[in-house]
């Protein structure tokens, strides 16, 4: 707002060189949600909290509902600018169709992400809310602040004499540039709030890979349908597959991911210092790679055909294009790749450690035979289908809770070894050991049988 109300005047106007130059405020719907969505429902917000306080005696049920219609409000803006990036306003049958198209493959993205965590597993809903998260935030904020750049800087930026080609130059580099600045730190707002309200849940740098690598999948799916929406769809083909296809796992996915990494390494931490220091490295990372991506993405497009005047729409599509997004996205794609192999490798270094030291204790929960399967994921998994086979899908589902149960477990033992867990946490250890024995007693009394409680 104050932006908007601050901008200085600018005489040029109607010309046509830069559309820009002919409006005064964002087109419809961007326009209206900025300029009265946000007021409107964050002022909402404020008297629901003020409401809030004012019958703070009440059942914690009434606290509870309006925390969670504050929070509403507070997101309902930015869920709003976010749908209206897919186009449905402006093209519903093309958004529609370009939303169910881009949904196949995003759904094997999610997977493929969540498959990652082979020993403990976060909750899907977790992974599913940064997926959210990055969807409405990214999305929401990132056209917000790409469409006030768009809209107001050449207001800023204009001088007497300022030639128009110029102008628009300087804009598009600072929207370009602006993209990754926003965008990144929007997505890492959302880690960062899914990373204080539920740190429990972060092992380390695979929980942390897996929560960034999420968020960027989940605008990377509401860019995809605005680039594939736009101009009535003709690039359409085009871009889902660089976005859906060939760039699934890179990109903003991958951007995210360097962010993701610095709060799991930032789990595994003692000092403050540090742990503020490698979480800002995770952000420079992303927002750097980013922004640069972009500049030199805009770059290519502008001189690329004077390098190949001759090359086919084949060879753009299957060499050219995928030889750019090598280029520029490669580096980090390869990057958080191997911050996941090294944070697997550590989790099985100390699982080993401190399952086999629970084994010694001989209190039943982790038993000397069951080691191999637990520390190794294809024995494991042969495991679990030797179940399914013998006593069926409650069988298989009964092993899978109790392998989940010793691994968290496992977790919480690795983090107490490493003082990076409060008091609260600790004496938590107790309830979960009590928690794999019931569920070892349960699978015996369903399956009676030599073994039949345990996962060898």
């Amino acid at each position: 707002m104050l932006i908007d109300l601050n901008r200085p005047d600018m005489p040029l106007r109607g010309d046509g060189a830069f559309s820009v130059l002919n409006e005064d405020v964002p087109a419809w719907p961007f326009g209206a949600l900025m300029v009265y969505g946000f007021p409107a429902c964050w002022s909402a917000a404020a008297v629901v909290g003020l409401v809030a306080l004012a019958g703070a005696g009440r059942s914690r049920r009434f606290t509870r509902g309006c925390q969670t219609v504050v929070g509403a409000l507070l997101l309902l803006p930015f869920a709003a600018i976010a749908v209206a990036m897919t186009n449905i306003f402006v093209s519903p049958r093309l958004s529609t169709l370009a939303l169910l198209g881009c949904l196949p493959s995003t759904v094997f993205g999610v997977l493929v992400i969540h498959q990652a965590q082979r020993y403990r597993r976060m909750p899907l809903w977790l992974p599913l809310a940064a997926f959210g998260g990055g969807l409405i935030m990214g999305g929401g904020f990132g056209a917000t602040m790409g469409t006030w750049l768009t809209s107001y800087l050449p207001n800023y930026l204009w001088a007497p004499g300022a030639g128009v080609k110029q102008l628009e130059h300087t804009v598009n580099t600072a929207v370009y540039f602006g993209a990754g600045v926003f965008e990144e730190l929007s997505k890492g707002a959302v880690i960062a709030v899914l990373f204080l309200l539920f740190r429990r849940h972060f092992d380390g740098v695979v929980s942390g890979v897996v929560i960034g690598a999420m968020a960027g999948l989940g605008f990377n799916y509401v860019e995809s349908v605005l680039y594939i929406t736009y101009g009535d769809g003709v690039y359409a083909n085009l871009q889902y597959w660089l976005r859906q296809s060939l760039g699934l796992m890179a990109a903003h996915t991958a951007f995210t991911a360097a962010i993701g990494a610095g709060f799991g390494l930032a789990r595994q931490l003692r000092t403050p210092g540090a742990r503020r220091a490698v979480i800002a490295c995770g952000f420079l990372a992303a927002i750097g790679t980013h922004a640069t991506n972009n500049l030199l993405l805009r770059y290519f497009q502008h001189e690329v055909g004077d390098w190949f005047p001759d090359a086919s729409d084949a060879v753009w599509v299957l060499v050219v294009f995928p030889a750019a997004i090598l280029l520029f996205q490669g580096p980090l794609l390869v990057l958080y790749l191997l911050l996941l192999r090294r944070g697997l490798r550590d989790q099985t270094a100390g699982l080993a450690v401190e399952l086999s030291i629970e084994a010694a204790r001989g209190h039943g929960a982790v038993t000397w035979g069951e080691l191999p399967a637990l520390l190794n994921p294809a024995r494991r998994f042969r495991v679990k289908v030797d179940a399914l086979r013998r006593g069926g899908l409650q069988a298989y589902c009964r092993l899978a809770r109790l392998h989940a149960a010793q691994f968290d477990l496992g977790m919480h033992l690795w983090h107490a070894s490493r003082d990076d867990v409060d008091p609260y946490d600790k004496r938590n250890v107790a309830q979960l050991r009590e928690r794999v024995l019931r569920l070892k007693a349960e699978g015996a009394a369903l399956f009676p049988g030599p073994n039949a409680g345990v996962s060898t």
